[in-house]
């Protein structure tokens, strides 16, 4: 047993290419750069100190998160609940960014329980560190965008009843392309990295507004690997057409 888990840790450290070790490499070293030298304008008010430590973690654990998505490995969603939920919803709560703070609490933490168990149960038969993943169908790409425009328009108007609420449509369309980057996620589509461009560049658009401009490091570094890992997903789904 102590063996079998020995060598599944070797080979999934090995697993990484230069790319991704020096991808991993060059985000650190941009994020403790702009730390030092340029640092957010939170660090101004020795108050919210907790809320930069969360924006530290959260841009550390972003790119490893995704990185491991590209991988194809189930670990992304250990990254993600305790590296990535647990600080972005302090910092949503924080930043008045309510839609999100809740739709974290109540699905992106129990959906990458879910997730977790669903990839562990469609393990690559000839590599136990990779999930087969696949495509959805174009029908199932229109109703997805579909369902999220009625999301957007909806939680969006509900959002504007909150006091203090800001960003409100922009906030929901973020939330609900997360959703479906998630859901996507769950079931294994390609598909996902679709919804996840779409989340990245709203949350760029929100990050700017609230002056969290170290966050704007993790969207950088995940743009780029968003790009790598939707060419990378797509090839295995060509490769691998009768697996999922």
């Amino acid at each position: 047993m102590e063996n079998n888990l020995k060598t599944r840790t070797l080979n999934f450290l090995r697993s990484f290419t230069p790319y991704q070790i020096t991808y991993l490499v060059v985000v650190f070293a941009l994020t403790i750069g702009f730390t030092i030298v340029m640092p957010d304008m939170m660090l101004e008010d020795m108050s919210n100190t907790f809320v930069v430590v969360c924006s530290v973690i959260a841009v550390l654990a972003n790119p490893i998160c995704e990185l491991l998505i590209s991988k194809q490995s189930r670990l992304n969603f250990i990254v993600d609940i305790f590296f990535i939920e647990i600080p972005e919803f302090v910092l949503c709560v924080w930043n008045g960014w309510y839609s999100i703070a809740i739709i974290t609490l109540v699905f992106w933490i129990p959906i990458d329980i879910f997730s977790y168990i669903k990839w562990v149960r469609h393990t690559d038969s000839e590599h136990d560190e990779l999930t087969v993943v696949k495509k959805l169908s174009l029908k199932q790409d229109i109703l997805i965008i579909a369902a999220i425009a009625v999301f957007t328009i909806v939680i969006g108007s509900l959002i504007q009843l909150i006091p203090g609420a800001s960003e409100s449509y922009l906030e929901a369309l973020a939330g609900a392309c997360g959703m479906a980057n998630g859901i996507l996620l769950l079931l294994r589509y390609t598909e996902q990295w679709y919804a996840w461009f779409t989340t990245l560049v709203m949350y760029t658009v929100l990050y700017i507004v609230s002056g969290s401009f170290i966050m704007l490091i993790t969207v950088a570094a995940m743009l780029v690997n968003t790009v790598y890992g939707f060419v990378k997903w797509v090839m295995y789904t060509r490769a691998h057409k009768d697996a999922a």
